[in-house]
């Protein structure tokens, strides 16, 4: 009986309006006690979640339904477990620095960024996600690089599933659809020049393309103090791990693993020749 109420729950979610839906899950919100509230931006099927119970008034803009709940407990608690799950909670900060999110979904760190002082940089091949993204950190501008990232620079296919942020160039199983983007190696696109003198920070995630998109990465590598990486197993349809591939191309570069979170196959990684030259 459980499976069947989860089944038609599902259904319900995607069916009703988005208008009613969001105002039938920020009745339960208020009615629950917890601090966000949704409403319809009013296209693009974008929600915006705003957060009433902050010290500063805050919102983002999501483009799936089934992620609002991520953010039941507050934008800021949300952000920050976010970037404790990638230790970034670890690395003492200095500001006018750089983060670069490879895999910025909807660019939540994006304001993790902001808070801390630093600039950012996002690649999002996903349009709708892209757009959010924009949304969240660039004022609308169109400024998310919506590019897949590789180790060359070549038209690809992309597997889509954004429902479950798993959108993939390397071949999956129970994609919700499969196109073309254009892929590019991010040595060739990112400008180190514009680099502020602060901490320098790669986050990755590339859904099982980690080491192709640390290979192409490579001319650019020295100029970062850290590299936090998702290497979790999501490489192709046997869902293999990427850790043993991806640590062993950032310590041939000089990089030194410092940090774990094993439950979430994240790993933090420090530039150890750039850190001997400062």
């Amino acid at each position: 009986m459980t499976i069947f109420r989860t089944s038609i729950s599902k259904k319900l979610t995607k069916l009703l309006p988005l208008d009613l839906y969001c105002r039938k899950v920020s009745a339960w919100r208020r009615i629950s006690g917890h601090s966000c509230r949704l409403h319809s931006l009013g296209s693009d099927n974008i929600i915006v979640v705003t957060d009433h119970k902050s010290r500063h008034p805050l919102q983002l803009h999501i483009c799936r339904r089934t992620r609002h709940g991520r953010y039941k407990h507050g934008i800021i608690t949300q952000i920050e477990g976010l970037a404790r799950s990638y230790c970034l909670d670890r690395i003492n900060l200095e500001p006018n620095g750089v983060l670069v999110d490879c895999g910025a979904n909807i660019g939540e760190l994006g304001l993790w960024a902001r808070i801390n002082g630093l600039a950012y940089i996002a690649f999002e091949p996903e349009p709708l996600e892209a757009r959010c993204c924009d949304l969240n950190n660039f004022g609308g501008k169109p400024r998310t690089i919506r590019k897949a990232l590789w180790k060359e620079t070549k038209i690809m296919e992309l597997f889509s599933k954004p429902d479950t942020a798993d959108s993939s160039i390397i071949p999956i199983d129970d994609v919700d659809s499969i196109g073309s983007v254009q892929a590019v190696r991010m040595d060739e696109v990112v400008d180190v020049s514009q680099f502020g003198a602060g901490t320098r920070i790669l986050k990755l995630v590339g859904e099982g393309a980690e080491p192709e998109i640390l290979l192409g990465s490579e001319c650019i590598l020295p100029h970062f103090d850290f590299v936090a990486a998702d290497f979790g197993p999501e490489r192709g349809r046997n869902a293999e791990y990427t850790f043993v591939d991806g640590a062993n191309l950032l310590l041939e570069h000089g990089f030194k693993l410092i940090q774990t979170n094993l439950r979430r196959s994240r790993a933090l990684f420090r530039n150890e020749i750039r850190l001997q030259k400062t």
